[in-house]
């Protein structure tokens, strides 16, 4: 399920294609998600889709070069402990300056949705153990927390 920036539940319009689909399942411009390699391919052949997924280790330089054509980039977590995919997001937004939409997939956990918004991501797909409510509840507790700071005493207290 795809859950936006205030942590609520929203339409996907995106299809998401795995390894194995032929570079003609894509065209130019539509609303699909490739792989990366996939996507690689099907650009040789002029046929390239507006998104693409890559995984938290994929180097951003090789990325970079392709952000003009994109206007959706998933970035896949494999584990929740590995915070690589925050990383490139990062570099995607500030390096490259990248304005398109950063999507987050994995085993993620709400805790993780304050660092995710401030390296740059602009939705996630939930996991199916996650209940939506969580997302929202995190939602909430990171923008009340970026829009007021803790007083020293409160932070002494936590």
């Amino acid at each position: 399920m795809l859950i936006d920036r205030n942590g609520l539940p929203a339409a996907d319009v995106w299809t998401y294609h795995g390894a194995d689909a032929s570079a003609t399942a894509a065209l130019p411009g539509n609303k699909d998600v490739l792989p990366l390699d996939a996507w690689l391919a099907a650009n040789e052949k002029g046929v390239a889709p507006a998104g693409v997924r890559v995984q938290g280790h994929d180097d951003a330089a090789r990325i970079a070069p392709l952000l003009p054509q994109l206007d959706l980039i998933v970035i896949e977590f494999p584990k929740t402990r590995d915070g690589r995919g925050f990383t490139l997001a990062k570099l995607l937004r500030d390096k490259w300056q990248f304005e398109g939409a950063i999507r987050a997939a994995g085993p993620l956990l709400p805790d993780q949705l304050a660092m995710l918004w401030a390296c740059g991501f602009d939705s996630l797909l939930s996991p199916s153990d996650v209940p939506t409510a969580r997302w929202h509840e995190a939602a909430q507790a990171a923008v009340g927390r970026a829009s007021r700071p803790r007083t020293l005493l409160e932070r002494l207290s936590a």
